[in-house]
């Protein structure tokens, strides 16, 4: 049982170089955690890239992604296919799907990533506590 609420803001994220195997700069932050969450829940995060800004295509094994863009117009690529997303886009990328995230507009391209473990990771992670 929580005693409390996590408040967390976008204000002074991280400026990050080369997200997954890119060049250049983005800005993310963390604003929850799974220490701070009772559900599966991995993290809940905040991302921005600038104008031509590139999150390279990479996949998770252990977890699965929601991709909700919050401004700008991008274009995510989800194993090898290029769409289109703008404010109001909401994007699933699963276990094992290759995914990548470019923003091909001329503002920031910002979105919020709800992280969630599989099945599998959920099951692991529950052992673990049950045993402490």
């Amino acid at each position: 049982m929580r005693d409390g609420v996590v408040v967390a803001d976008v204000s002074d994220p991280s400026v990050v170089y080369g997200v997954h195997g890119t060049e250049g700069a983005s800005r993310w932050k963390c604003l929850a955690r799974r220490a701070g969450l009772s559900a599966g829940w991995e993290a809940i995060e905040w991302a921005c890239l600038p104008p031509g800004g590139v999150s390279g295509e990479h996949l998770h094994t252990r977890t699965e992604e929601i991709y909700f863009v919050l401004s700008g117009t991008g274009e995510i690529l989800l194993d090898g296919v290029a769409t289109r997303v703008t404010a109001g886009s909401l994007i699933l990328t699963g276990a094992g799907v290759t995914h990548g995230l470019r923003n091909v507009g001329e503002d920031d391209l910002a979105w919020l990533v709800v992280e969630m473990s599989t099945p599998a990771t959920a099951a692991v992670l529950s052992e673990g506590s049950e045993a402490g």
